[in-house]
């Protein structure tokens, strides 16, 4: 395997069973300050000023072969930066970065006949043709064997419910067809890597449920290695073993999804409802005095259900207080992956 050295000198150790690996990658874009005048635009085309944002700052991580890794954070953490630059698409301002023993900025032709990668917001399916046109075009530009393609498509149509929408033309499938053909489209070279940017974007129950269902069927079936980021936790709770957690360009966590929910077995979480059905003043003012004196956060907010974060140290007490409204109807549970990561991101 080859090394890979982007803006700096990284160095590490190659391992077979190391898919991908990041050194301290860092990603700086930059746009042209805005001038209020013409005689500071004039002096800006001679001499352009910029402002500078840090996308990326010194990201390390290693995936291993055959794992499935999801990639979460808030809006701006830089999510698609970083998957960008593992698909080739764009490279690191600096540090190192190795995608299966390839530099992806060199977007060699073997690298790319390895991966996948499905952009939820994006289509690489022709607009205007049928959707097995698209995918015989790409059976020819990735070489594929005959008798693996028809077997591969059929498996495909079976697991996602394809058999229907081959013959249509792209512009006629719903966003949950569209989205379910791309991934298809992706499998069909049969990739070691499989990139997926919000791969279940506005798609209704079934859909979701279909490709993450496919997803860990071709895991356990082979050797593929999967990196996964989504807004939709039931897609990294149902597909992903190990878990990165990015907040501004930096690594918060980094490791197996257990361990992350562990970090919050401290806490709890209470959901309040009423048994009049909506909440009145005196109950909304009784539930924000214990969220204030607590400094609780308040993962669903509705007029007739509260769900708050509580720690276990104070649940007891808390409890105690709000039972002095008989209405008022409490249910502790185990706090669920997706309000673990809104309390995460609450208090980043």
């Amino acid at each position: 395997m080859s090394h890979c050295n982007v803006g700096g000198k990284p160095s590490f150790e190659v391992c077979v069973s190391d898919v991908i690996k990041v050194s301290s990658v860092g990603k700086m874009y930059k746009s042209s300050q805005e001038y209020s005048n013409f005689s500071t635009w004039l002096r800006g085309v001679v001499k352009p000023k910029y402002n500078y944002h840090a996308a990326l700052d010194s990201v390390d991580f290693v995936v291993k072969e055959g794992s499935s890794v999801g990639l979460v954070g808030a809006n701006g953490a830089g999510k698609s930066s970083l998957i960008k630059i593992l698909c080739g698409i764009q490279r690191p301002s600096s540090g190192g970065v190795e995608v299966l023993g390839y530099e992806p900025g060199a977007r060699k032709l073997e690298y790319l006949r390895n991966i996948g990668a499905v952009f939820g917001h994006k289509t690489s399916l022709w607009w205007d043709l049928p959707v097995r046109t698209s995918f015989l075009t790409y059976k020819k530009i990735y070489g594929v064997d005959d008798e693996v393609f028809f077997e591969n498509l059929s498996e495909l149509s079976a697991a996602l419910s394809l058999d229907h929408v081959l013959s249509r033309s792209v512009r006629n499938l719903s966003l949950g067809e569209r989205v379910k053909c791309e991934l298809a489209l992706n499998f069909l070279h049969n990739p070691r890597l499989i990139f997926l940017d919000e791969p279940t974007l506005g798609l209704d129950v079934t859909s979701r449920y279909e490709i993450r269902e496919y997803i860990n069927r071709k895991r356990k079936a082979g050797k593929l290695t999967v990196f996964m980021t989504s807004h939709d936790f039931g897609d990294i709770e149902s597909c992903c073993d190990t878990l990165i957690v990015l907040n501004k360009g930096r690594i918060e966590f980094k490791g197996r999804l257990s361990e992350f929910l562990s970090t919050f077995s401290d806490y709890v979480g209470l959901e309040v409802r009423c048994q009049r059905g909506l909440f009145s003043a005196s109950d909304e003012a009784l539930l924000e005095r214990a969220v204030l004196k607590h400094q609780l956060f308040c993962c669903e907010n509705l007029d007739w259900r509260k769900t708050l974060v509580v720690s276990r140290a104070v649940v007891t007490s808390l409890m105690d207080g709000l039972k002095a409204n008989d209405d008022m109807i409490l249910e502790v549970s185990s706090l669920s992956f997706e309000n673990s990561m809104r309390f995460l991101f609450e208090r980043f």
